[in-house]
């Protein structure tokens, strides 16, 4: 009678006292029964072989039994490998199917998908509304937007609009911005690039695909709070580096000597910030920061920071400074 080899716990390798004995006596010539006390241990690790004409066992060659085992485990090694290669391949081509929603990131495929998660949005908002707008908008669709924003501006809800420079040259851009300028909204333009995105109280992000070429059909909803906020974090630097804008074509009225980020660099100059400190607070270069310098110098009558600083302190500046 064969023993039960299946039911042998294939994983353990310490055999016991009774099945050693046992395996000294197969080595040693004896042949035993299969009802021989440790014979299942053996016959599972192919170290007892089974002789059916006589349904007797006998010790397996034991070279033979090694290459064998070592094969049979080199085998189940490269299945696994094969196996884990294979799990790979399938999470990584899952994680490249875009979900319709999941882990608070949504893929919008389609710009009615996009326009629509956007009005729902801002319908919903409760405190602010950030838009960033880098490329031009058609007159049609901004008179749309307009009579929109300003209804969201009356709710009370805070907004902030960005747009390139470029914006201050066109009709459509200017009346825009002229009309929510009016009902409390804050624009600002950019003379370098920024990001395109809408964010919606701290709740939610749409923002532009950014695989491959730029598509303004298609985009990502986010809800999940970590990238919202950093999408915020993201926006104020771009922010932060923008000229105010109330519709008008120019940066600022003729008497005005400063623009919004000189003002930020004599504040900071004041603070005791270094040249190279204040570019990357700033987030521009250090020649710009020297530019603008330069310009102030020229304007203010003065050639040394020290001279500029008294001139930003005095009452000669008051209504610079009360500019922000």
């Amino acid at each position: 009678m064969e023993p039960d080899i299946a039911s042998h716990n294939e994983e353990s390798l310490d055999i016991s006292d009774e099945t050693r004995t046992l395996l000294r006596r197969l080595i040693q010539g004896e042949q035993v029964t299969g009802s021989e006390p440790g014979l299942t241990e053996l016959a599972a690790l192919g170290l007892a072989v089974h002789n059916p004409h006589d349904d007797r066992w006998s010790s397996a060659d034991l070279w033979h039994a090694e290459q064998t085992a070592l094969a049979e485990e080199r085998a189940g090694i490269a299945h696994h490998l094969q196996r884990m290669r294979r799990l790979s391949e399938l999470h990584r081509e899952m994680r490249n199917i875009e979900s319709p929603s999941g882990n608070g990131i949504e893929f919008l495929d389609r710009i009615e998908l996009v326009n629509a998660a956007i009005i729902q949005a801002v319908n919903s908002a409760t405190s602010r509304i950030r838009t960033a707008h880098p490329q031009d908008r058609k007159a049609e669709t901004l008179r749309k937007a307009a009579e929109s924003d300003v209804k969201v501006l009356r709710r009370g809800v805070a907004y902030q609009t960005l747009y390139p420079d470029t914006a201050r040259t066109r009709p459509g851009e200017q009346e825009w911005a002229a009309m929510v300028s009016e009902h409390g909204a804050e624009v600002r333009t950019l003379a370098t690039t920024f990001e395109r995105m809408i964010l919606v109280d701290d709740k939610l992000a749409v923002v532009a695909d950014h695989r491959g070429e730029p598509n303004r059909d298609i985009a990502f909803k986010v809800t999940h709070p970590g990238m919202v906020a950093l999408f915020h974090h993201i926006y104020d630097q771009q922010w932060e580096r923008a000229e105010p804008w109330a519709g008008g074509r120019f940066l600022q009225k003729a008497e005005t000597v400063t623009t919004g980020r000189s003002r930020r660099i004599l504040n900071k100059l004041r603070e005791g910030r270094t040249l190279k400190q204040i570019a990357t607070e700033l987030s521009v270069s250090l020649r710009t920061v020297n530019s603008d310098l330069n310009k102030l110098y020229e304007a203010v009558g003065v050639d040394t920071q020290f001279a500029l600083g008294v001139w930003w302190s005095s009452e000669a500046a008051t209504d610079e400074r009360k500019l922000g």
